[in-house]
Formats: C-alpha cells, structure tokens, sequence
C-alpha cells in the first residue's frame, strides 16, 4: 500500500498503520543539510534562477488521506532523515558517471570524436538497472522561468478562488489539486492542457523538438508509443517550511514498471530546497520485500544508497514507479520556492493494479504517447489549439508587454537576457523592459533590474545605489535571494 510522494495520494491506510509501529519507541530530531549555496552566481542563471516566486498562504486541505497523520508523518520523515544520511549522493548525468567509474583508465587523446551525451541504450539501461536517471536540459532555462511563473500564479489563483468563495464546501481545494502527501506547504497543481499555450509549448520542447525522451519512454514500454498513455501531468510544489516525506515507492512492485514519471526541474535545486531524493537499484522485487518487511524496515533503509536529485533549470530525473524515492525538507530558512513540472506515462506492459488515480485533471484526454506529440505538433506549428486565441504566443507576449502588461513584460525582458523565445541576447532590451515591469511593482522584475544594476548588465554603468533599493523592494514582497542580494549589495557598497 503505497504513497506517491512526490506526487499524488494512494491507498494510505494499511500503510499508515504499518509505518508508525517504531515511532512509539524512538524520539527524533530534524535532520537538515547545512550545505549552503554561495549567492555569487552566473549572471545568466541567477537571473533565470530567482526570476519567481509567491507569497501566497495554502489553503485548509482538509480530508485528505493524511490530514489526521501529519504530525506523525512528519516525525517519521525525520526519523528516515537520520537513519540514512550516512549514505548520500547526488543524481549524476550518465556521462559522468561513466567518467567516475573510468577514472583510472588511460586517458585517451586530444583527438578522439567529440564528446557526445549518453546514447538512447546507455539511457535505457541505466534506467533499468537503477531505476533513477538524470536527463540534463531537456528545457532552455527560460522556457522553464516562464513557465514557473504562469504556475505560481495559476497556483496563487487557485489558492484566491479557494479562500474568497463564501459558498466554498471543504474539499472544494480537490478542483485544484491533488492529495499529495504532506501537504503543509506543498502542494499538487493539476495543469489544464486545452488552451495552454504555456505548457504546450514545453511539452513540444520536451517530446517534439528532441525526441530523446519520447525515445526512452516508448522503448522503455516496448516499443509502440501507440500504447504509452499520458496518467498524470501536474507541478509540484513546495515552500520553506514543507517537511521530508517518509521513503515509499510510487506503486508495488509487479514485474514490468507500471509507470514512467518525469521531473523536470523549473529552477535550480539545491540542498535547502529540499530535493527529492531517490535509492537507486530499489525497483526490484528484492528491495521491496525488505521495505515491507516492517521491523527490518530501519536497517533496509541504513544499509540503502540514495542520491539527491540537485537539477539544474531545465534538467530532468525520469524514474520507473517502483522506485524508493520522497521528497526532501524545503528548509525554513535557507530554502525557497521549489517547482517541478511532472508527468507519468502508463506502461501497457504492467498489467496489475496501478493503486493511484493519478494526478491529472478530469477533462485533460489520456492520450497515447503518438497522439499527444501529434496534437502538440498541430497545436505549436499548425495554430490548431482550438481552446487558445493565441497563434503566436510570443506575439502576445510582446503585445501584451507594449500594452503595459508587466508579467509580459517581465517575460520579453527574461527572453531577451538569455537569448531565447526567438530573440537575440540584447542586455540592453532586457534592462529596459525590468524597468518598466519593476515600475509597476513586480518583485521579479525588481529583482532581475537589481542585478543588472549591480553587475552593470544592459546598463550604462553599474549603480550599486538603485541595486541595493530595488533589491530592499523585491525583498519586502518577499522575494527569495532578495534580502542577500541586498545585504551583498549593501557590503559592495562598503567596499567602494
């Protein structure tokens, strides 16, 4: 009996019962990584990295599966913190994990073939044999910028339809979404498909323009992307204070994964954030007998390797379901906001019980893999989203930016600093349209003019004055990285 973890609710209450048997004999503490990130960053990834974020409050979720558990839930997640931090590493790209293994080997000429990424069967295999694997920029980091700020604030109206409607019944928050575990600062957002451009858009990047994952997931299930179906599309997300979740696998295990999921990261990851963190070679019927084997369950889980998903904007880790995997503590301090856009395919190999409705919205069609690259293609090339106004949506953007509107213009200049979306690198443009979304109040853009201010980036000269001020603006809005870019700012001012 399982929990999606990082995810969506499960059939809970065989498994409630069974994992809080050693809680009454042992008193724990958190557990909290203090591996903390620099706040000198790449001037292009700063930006992109700490373009969004929210000040929003979570509703009441109440009746989910958890609600009466949380406390013990929580308790359990920093007992497993402890047990396995003996044993932790990070999820690495194929390519230098070959490297890693390869390192007292003799090193081959300057003139061998280009360095490739790791083949489609190197892939395959890795993910087959660890049940993990870690794909490295599946998405441009500015396609993931704008399409986390659309989330968040999807997220944001959400939250605002919830708490302002007077007829609102309890579980009202279900429209919305799903019963993920843990929801104390997380949540589990149904994406709508119809007439999202945005996340259209992305899943084009993702399954159209490279087909490396389409490749993956349809020899992954045998070979015939006529039978993958689409079983969840949704965004996690979680804000500083979101506790670890308890180790559990998405489904039990049964001999062909019943499902594939992709996280794709829409902002770096780092320890504070609170990563999900995976136990590689864990999809096995071996690994799952130790884990249901209740009193070994400590000593399985201490003797396991696990390895911290810390992606990078754009990057991705695609998982079989029947790997041990939770998401991390989102730290109450040093943490931020942490979004991951995720969606799982359903393998027609794995023929047993899934034990999950997944998280998808009712009206979002469960498409074939073929079917949804071939509605993406018609809707992205061929303007034939019949729900969306829009034929180009960077020609919005851009008439929405000229017309005052500052998300868009927030976009345009996110676009412009990092060269993407069609647009030359253009500094200049990019400053240009901060200032003018940074007037209207938006925290982000204050933010990104802050560190163009700064670092003197599409500016006549740096102006470390207006940097500190924006930065003490964006800051009382709450925006992360904020307050240390101001108190940096600050410090580089002492220093002139």
């Amino acid at each position: 009996y399982l929990v999606r973890t990082e995810s969506n609710n499960t059939m809970m209450a065989m498994f409630l019962n069974l994992i809080f048997v050693p809680l009454a004999l042992v008193r724990c503490e958190a557990f909290v990584t203090k591996d903390l990130v620099g706040i000198v960053l790449n001037k292009r990834r700063r930006m992109v990295l700490l373009s969004a974020t929210t000040l929003s409050t979570s509703p009441d979720f109440s009746g989910g599966f958890d609600s009466d558990r949380m406390d013990a839930l929580t308790e359990r997640g920093m007992l497993e913190a402890q047990i396995m931090q003996g044993g932790v590493g990070v999820l690495e790209d194929i390519s230098l994990q070959k490297k890693s293994n390869n390192n007292n080997k003799k090193k081959k000429k300057d003139t061998k073939k280009k360095k490739k990424g790791p083949s489609i069967a190197q892939t395959l295999r890795t993910l087959n044999q660890e049940g993990v694997v870690r794909l490295n920029g599946i998405i441009s980091p500015s396609t993931a910028a704008i399409l986390r700020e659309e989330i968040l604030t999807c997220r944001d109206d959400a939250y605002d339809a919830i708490s302002t409607n007077s007829d609102a019944q309890p579980e009202d928050w279900r429209k919305y979404f799903a019963d993920v575990l843990l929801k104390r600062n997380r949540c589990d957002l149904l994406l709508p498909f119809d007439g999202n451009s945005s996340l259209q858009k992305v899943l084009y990047e993702i399954l159209v323009s490279s087909n490396k994952l389409s490749s993956i997931l349809q020899t992954a299930m045998g070979g015939n992307d006529d039978d993958a179906t689409l079983y969840e599309l949704s965004a996690l997300i979680s804000e500083p204070g979101s506790p670890r979740q308890p180790v559990h696998p998405d489904n039990p295990y049964q001999e062909y994964a019943p499902l594939y999921t992709v996280f794709i990261a829409l902002q770096d990851i780092t320890h504070e954030m609170g990563p999900t963190m995976f136990l590689p070679r864990t999809n096995t019927e071996d690994a799952h007998d130790r884990y249901n084997n209740i009193p070994e369950r400590d000593s399985f889980l201490e003797s396991s390797s696990s390895v911290a998903a810390l992606l990078n904007t754009g990057d991705a880790s695609l998982f079989d379901s029947r790997t041990m995997h939770c998401g991390g503590a989102n730290d109450e301090l040093g943490g931020s906001t942490r979004v991951l856009l995720y969606m799982s395919f359903r393998n027609p190999r794995a023929t047993e019980s899934i034990g999950n409705v997944g998280s998808i919205m009712p009206g979002v069609k469960r498409m074939t893999l073929n079917e949804l690259r071939s509605k993406l293609t018609a809707n992205i090339l061929h303007g034939e989203n019949e729900n969306d106004n829009t034929t180009n949506n960077d020609d919005e953007t851009r008439i929405l930016a000229e017309n005052g509107d500052a998300l868009a213009q927030l976009k345009l200049g996110i676009s412009y600093y990092v060269g993407d979306n069609g647009l030359e690198t253009n500094y200049t443009e990019a400053a240009r349209w901060f200032e003018l979304a940074a007037a209207q109040g938006n925290a982000h853009a204050q933010f990104n003019l802050g560190c163009c201010h700064s670092l003197g980036i599409g500016v006549p000269q740096p102006d470390v004055d207006r940097a500190i001020e924006l930065f003490q603006l964006a800051a009382k809005q709450g925006h992360p990285g904020a307050k240390e870019a101001f108190d940096e700012a600050s410090e580089q001012k002492k220093n002139l």
